[in-house]
């Protein structure tokens, strides 16, 4: 009883060093700051977040408002059409719509994993791999809901495209800088206190 009485009346010093010693929250505190690496970069998430929801968007208006096969205005060198293409970009692949999808959830895990292996990438590259994410996950829900997708922009002799279809290709040609003129983009410069 009287090491009870004891326990009972410990200071909280001691009680403070039990729970310390113990450490009950570590894993929780390790398990969040696993959780929080991947959200760490609001820039990627808010851009890939706004691509995707343009992107829909976009192909929702051209789907109530044109008929599919129709364009506006009849004639011009630029017009707003409504097609939809089951290969890739530009209409490349054709017919390939399974072997896309697997293709653009493989290419998504990979533009992830590179991004989240940079320790402290630069903007620019947030900004293009942003892009290409959003575009890529834009493209890849019409081709698991409808088996294709919506493209509305025609320019001239070039296939018709998507917002998707653009931020992909923004966002391929600025990676395409950035890994040719990486120092000039602070790629390549070696962090302070490192050897």
């Amino acid at each position: 009883m009287a090491q009870d009485r004891d326990y009972l009346t410990a200071s909280p010093v001691k009680f403070k060093s039990v729970f310390t010693s113990v450490n009950l929250f570590r894993p929780i505190k390790e398990y969040m700051e696993l959780l929080m690496s991947w959200y760490r970069d609001w820039i990627f998430y808010t851009l890939t977040i706004t691509i995707f929801v343009i992107d829909r968007i976009s192909k929702k208006i051209i789907v109530g408002w044109l008929p599919l096969g129709s364009k506006w205005p009849e004639e011009g060198t630029f017009q707003i059409v409504h097609g939809v293409n089951t290969g890739s970009a530009f209409g490349l692949f054709r017919g390939f719509t399974n072997v896309l999808i697997v293709a653009s959830v493989l290419g998504i895990v990979f533009v992830l994993f590179v991004f989240h292996r940079q320790s402290h990438p630069v903007l620019w590259l947030r900004v293009a791999l942003g892009l290409i994410v959003g575009g890529a996950v834009g493209n890849l829900f019409d081709r698991i809901n409808d088996g294709g997708v919506v493209d509305f922009i025609s320019v001239g002799w070039w296939p018709a495209f998507n917002v998707a279809d653009s931020a992909i290709s923004i966002g391929m040609s600025l990676l395409i800088v950035i890994v040719l003129l990486g120092e000039r983009f602070g790629m390549y410069t070696k962090e302070k206190g490192s050897s």
